[in-house]
């Protein structure tokens, strides 16, 4: 079985505890972030089975980039998970929260974790003769997709 796991949103919080963890437990893992000194800085902490990977995931084509690189850094090896953690929380009044920011939210925690699985697919198991078990897709999500709390409508909906 496949010990390769790709995080994303792993510079902080529940995606970096993951990342951690599945150190831990022997995984080689793939953590996505959007800026190079958060890469440097989790490349030193976490030690040589952590690979940084740079992308946002509201950019599909560095999404895919990204995807690519790794297909050809694993040599024919799948993965054995994807855990969709990055997201944003943006809360309010409704009638308060520029549009824009209501759409980047979305950008993020929706159309971004599609793009992510989209791009890591075939890594996956997703289409291929299967030559090793496929993998499993992981999506982080919140109490606040089924419970919405004054001023959470906004994150609620993504």
């Amino acid at each position: 079985m496949s010990r390769h796991v790709v995080i994303t949103g792993a510079s902080t919080g529940i995606g970096r505890a993951a990342a951690e963890d599945l150190l831990q437990r022997g995984y080689c893992v793939y953590g996505s972030v959007r800026k190079q000194a958060d890469a440097d800085r989790l490349q030193a902490a976490l030690g040589p089975n952590f690979m940084p990977l740079l992308f946002d995931v509201t950019d599909a084509a560095a999404v895919r980039a990204e995807a690519a690189r790794l297909t050809d850094h694993l040599g024919g090896a799948g993965l054995a998970g994807l855990v969709n953690n990055a997201g944003v929380a943006i809360s309010g009044p409704l009638q308060h929260v520029p549009l824009d920011e209501f759409r980047w939210q979305l950008e993020v925690n929706v159309t971004g974790a599609l793009a992510v699985t989209q791009a890591f697919l075939p890594l996956l198991g997703a289409g291929f003769p299967q030559v090793h078990p496929p993998g499993r897709v992981i999506n982080i999500s919140s109490v606040s997709g089924r419970i919405v709390y004054p001023f959470f409508g906004p994150y609620a909906a993504s």
